[in-house]
């Protein structure tokens, strides 16, 4: 049997995990990750 070796996926701070950020009225994709919502 093969275990999962690979480190759990992190949120992202800056949009908390949502991958989109306000600017104003808009909304931006986030810069850190990218809009993933995900640290890489």
């Amino acid at each position: 049997m093969q275990n999962k070796t690979g480190r759990k996926k992190l949120k992202c701070k800056p949009c908390e995990g949502k991958g989109l950020i306000k600017q104003g009225d808009k909304k931006v994709k986030c810069q850190r990750c990218g809009g993933s919502g995900y640290k890489s």
